[in-house]
């Protein structure tokens, strides 16, 4: 909003109170600057999955590119969730052998001015992948309404969870059952705790996510 000062004293005044102001600091901006978000299917029982598994590696997308990131920052966002699925008593089994009933996918989205999520969107940049799971040929189905809309900034960590138990009753569609966005993370300026107490937080929202009511 552009203002018009036309008394000389007005604009003595602003320029005083602008020299005298001073901008918040780092820590106070970075604190305001993550917002946790999550979103689950309400038709899901999730006392019904028993079982886990979890990407090896945190996908990194940034300027249309994407890497496979497992530096310490991304092991211990891993091991959170890890620790978080284990304390709502769902075991941890490997992907390949243990047959999981439920799969967990984490990327962090280096792009600012995203304004639409929706799974799968990041795809052809190497974000999700449902081969990973055993479904070569499938997709990623959001099964509620509406889509998360909102602007992310430069570091946001999403985590989907995914139904991999009822897949082949489902035509072998992956569906998404739980989402968590944690905006503001991982720029490289938080510190290790910031990661655990934000996806600590993104569990706590959604007391839903337990192998028993």
């Amino acid at each position: 909003m552009k203002r018009k000062i036309k008394m000389l004293a007005t604009a003595a005044a602003v320029v005083f109170m602008t020299s005298c102001a001073t901008y918040p600091g780092l820590d106070s901006r970075l604190a305001e600057d993550l917002v946790d978000i999550t979103k689950y299917d309400v038709k899901t029982d999730f006392t019904q999955f028993k079982t886990f598994s979890i990407v090896d590696s945190v996908s990194v997308i940034y300027d249309n590119d994407s890497s496979k990131v497992l530096n310490s920052q991304a092991q211990a966002l891993l091991n959170q969730i890890v620790g978080d699925m284990q304390s709502r008593g769902y075991t941890k089994v490997d992907r390949k052998t243990g047959n999981p009933n439920l799969g967990i996918n984490v990327g962090v989205v280096k792009i600012t001015n995203v304004s639409y999520y929706y799974p799968g969107w990041y795809w052809d940049y190497g974000y999700y992948n449902p081969a990973y799971w055993g479904y070569p040929s499938y997709e990623y189905w959001y099964p509620y309404y509406p889509p998360e809309v909102t602007s992310y900034s430069t570091g946001t960590v999403i985590i989907d969870m995914v139904d991999l138990k009822n897949a082949p009753l489902h035509n072998n569609k992956i569906y998404v059952v739980w989402v968590a966005i944690i905006r503001g993370l991982m720029t490289g300026y938080h510190t290790t705790q910031d990661v655990l107490d934000n996806v600590d937080q993104c569990f706590a929202q959604t007391p839903q996510i337990r192998t028993n009511s």
